[in-house]
């Protein structure tokens, strides 16, 4: 999406991708050196860093590990991280969010990815009401 140039003629699409964005934040050293020392392989219709596209969609908690949440929001940013419970499949989360809220952040950051981050991506408001 990134090298293809999906997000430069889609500046509006609003996307997110499972699994803490799958490899993409783990490899990013990686990635951003083939950037910059073979623009004959990745700049082929795309000539913006690909580090600079982290904030530009949305990623799932659903990492189960507490290191990799904490690098995720070093990387990703505590704005663009949804709940993710790995549903209909089997290896989510016994009790989705979990791993949130055993993580010690402030209430702030605990709601923000359990679940006003995601009424964002939606762009759903919240209501208070039970």
């Amino acid at each position: 999406m990134i090298f293809g140039g999906v997000f430069e003629r889609f500046p509006k699409l609003r996307v997110a991708f499972a699994h803490g964005g799958g490899s993409f934040p783990y490899t990013i050293g990686r990635i951003e050196h083939g950037f910059d020392v073979r623009p004959d392989l990745v700049q082929i219709r795309n000539k913006v860093s690909p580090r600079e596209y982290f904030g530009k969609f949305w990623v799932d908690s659903l990492v189960h590990d507490k290191n990799a949440l904490q690098y995720l929001r070093e990387t990703a940013g505590d704005d663009k991280i949804c709940l993710g419970s790995d549903y209909p499949f089997p290896l989510g989360e016994h009790k989705p969010g979990s791993l949130i809220e055993t993580c010690g952040f402030d209430k702030e950051i605990e709601e923000k990815l359990l679940y006003k981050n995601a009424l964002e991506w939606l762009k759903v408001e919240h209501s208070s009401r039970a």
